[in-house]
């Protein structure tokens, strides 16, 4: 017995009008029954589900008849899994998943079957994913990936949708199929680029991603915004690794993505409302497109700042960094985006060498942390907002490295310094700590690296050259500053300043720069410069008093200790030679 277009046409139509509530009824479901029409789908579809099976049963096992109907119930009840994940009913999900598997599970290599076997594959990878089993997700993707490939060898093949496993043979809408068996496996890459991620093998999930990107391009399926911020954010994969070729093309590639939303999409909407939440989607992933292209310039500068340390520093190590820190030149291009150049042209792909460079790279990031701020405002993303500032105090400071000129350094020094000192001023610390902390010890650093440039003018003076009055007081001003931002990141950890006992419970990843504060209080106590014997004692006991703990901390805690070898012999030495000074000191005041 076979089946008639007919005796499937109210199965279609019941098909069809579960979707429709999927698609459409959904976008209108109120707050307190956000699943509301996904639920009715689900009990339209069920229905469908009971007729398929005694459809079913009256057909010849085996036949195309049967093999049509077997593969439509596949599909039903690949919807109806879909919907129990969406509805959290996980358990109920997989258990549908896995009945429609079965069904196609021998004819995954058939026209009716392969669309529907490749499609419940990936629900089955995603609901692994999302469950914290990623090797089962990877497995089950792959052998979507492996099922794809094995089709696609032959040449003549030509799947089918569930609209044609509807309709006749003559109502076959030709070359549809095809592309749902392409955007199915696109999808398969998708998720695998995910799962790569969470299993920390990035360089899997760097590809998979970039073939996704590209395969999207090739058949039209993509949507402009979510495509652009997939390319953006595949670019912070490359460029820490110095491919900057490859993550300049990115990050060009998704901004003429965005300007294309702008300019073909936005005009062709026609409601007000969707219109005005497409304007605002735009300039919210722009300002985050913008923001990715900053954290490149900022790399550039950075990098190149270490390139050219390690230019200076021994051979071996020269050896050791050669293969991290060059650019690769080639890339893997997308096809059919015209004009990326224009975008690409406005940074270089190469490291820096001169202020000339330096200072092209720290304009174009300027401009696109400024454009980032006109969306992420104090008022409305204040942690946002204060992130942006960060990364413009950062483009100074490393700006401040390929400066010869000493006040032009403390010039730039100033400015980073202004960013974050405004930013202090307009975070509250008690809800915004964990920033505040970064903050204090950034300035902290900058204020001691204005100190060394200051400290080194003083050097360069000639035996019969003294230093000003206004110079010695910058220098101990910049001391007290130092200081003041390091002993606050230190009381934001509720360590005492008498004491500087560490409380107990802090993770060793930030024992790390509190006991690096420690090391450079003890050094700026030190460095300030007074006649005042009294005051010269005070300093001299409070240097000792920090290089000491901060031995004291490495040795009890040898894990953080172990990143401060260099630092280490520093304060052994100065803990041996201060209480010697301190000694001189009380008995030049005794005398």
């Amino acid at each position: 017995m076979g089946i008639t277009k007919e005796s499937l046409s109210d199965i279609r139509e019941e098909f069809e009008k579960a979707h429709k509530k999927i698609d459409e009824d959904s976008k209108n479901d109120p707050p307190t029954e956000p699943f509301r029409s996904h639920y009715a789908a689900r009990d339209i579809l069920q229905g469908v589900q009971r007729k398929l099976k005694n459809l079913r049963d009256s057909l010849d096992a085996g036949s195309d008849a049967e093999l049509t109907v077997r593969c439509i119930l596949a599909n039903v009840l690949k919807d109806i899994g879909r919907i129990s994940i969406f509805t959290e009913e996980l358990s109920n999900g997989e258990l549908v998943l896995k009945e429609a598997l079965q069904l196609v599970q021998d004819d995954n290599e058939t026209a009716s079957g392969v669309n529907a076997y490749i499609e419940v594959l990936n629900q089955l990878g995603i609901l692994y994913c999302n469950r914290g089993s990623f090797e089962e997700s990877k497995a089950i993707l792959e052998q979507a990936m492996e099922n794809y490939e094995t089709v696609k060898g032959n040449a003549d093949f030509e799947p089918l949708t569930i609209s044609d496993l509807f309709g006749t043979k003559d109502e076959i809408e030709k070359g549809k199929g095809l592309l749902l068996l392409e955007k199915n496996h696109t999808l398969s890459l998708y998720y695998l680029a995910q799962v790569y991620g969470y299993l920390e093998d990035l360089v899997k999930s760097a590809h998979y991603c970039h073939r996704t990107l590209k395969r999207q391009l090739d058949y039209n399926d993509y949507e402009h915004v979510d495509w652009a911020l997939n390319a953006a954010t595949l670019s912070q994969y490359y460029f820490p690794k110095n491919y900057l070729c490859q993550a300049r093309h990115l990050l060009a590639a998704a901004s003429y993505m965005l300007d294309r939303f702008e300019e073909e999409v936005i005009p062709k909407e026609t409601n007000p409302t969707v219109r005005t939440e497409k304007i605002e989607t735009h300039q919210h992933r722009s300002a985050d497109v913008a923001r990715c292209w900053a954290k490149y310039a900022i790399h550039i500068l950075s990098t190149s700042k270490d390139r050219l340390c390690n230019d200076d520093g021994e051979e071996g190590t020269e050896r050791q960094n050669a293969e991290s820190l060059s650019p690769v030149k080639e890339i893997d291009r997308f096809i059919g985006l015209e004009g990326l150049s224009v975008y690409e042209d406005q940074i270089t792909d190469e490291f820096c060498l001169t202020l000339d460079d330096a200072k092209l790279v720290l304009l174009n990031g300027l401009s696109w942390l400024n454009k980032a701020k006109e969306y992420y405002t104090k008022e409305t993303e204040a942690s946002q907002y204060a992130k942006i500032v960060q990364d413009i105090a950062s483009l100074y400071k490393h700006l401040a490295f390929f400066e010869d000129n000493e006040d032009n350094q403390c010039k730039l020094y100033k400015r980073s310094v202004d960013q974050l000192e405004e930013l202090d001023q307009v975070l509250n610390a008690t809800y915004y700590q964990t920033i505040c902390r970064e903050i204090w010890y950034e300035l902290a650093l900058i204020y001691s690296k204005m100190l060394d440039v200051k400290l080194s003018k003083l050097d360069s003076l000639t035996a019969s050259e003294r230093p000003s009055p206004h110079a010695l007081n910058k220098i101990n001003k910049l001391c007290e500053k130092s200081i003041s931002k390091f002993q606050k990141f230190l009381e934001s950890y509720k360590i005492p300043l008498d004491t500087l006992e560490v409380p107990a419970g802090i993770d060793n990843c930030e024992l790390q720069p509190v006991y690096f504060a420690y090391f450079h209080i003890g050094r700026l106590y030190y460095k300030v410069i007074t006649p005042d014997r009294r005051m010269q004692l005070d300093n001299v006991q409070n240097s000792f008093r920090y290089y000491h703990h901060f031995v004291k901390s490495c040795e009890e805690n040898e894990i953080v200790g172990a990143h401060f070898k260099a630092e280490m012999g520093v304060c052994k030495e100065m803990n041996t030679l201060l209480p010697l000074k301190i000694k001189k000191l009380m008995n030049e005041l005794n005398e």
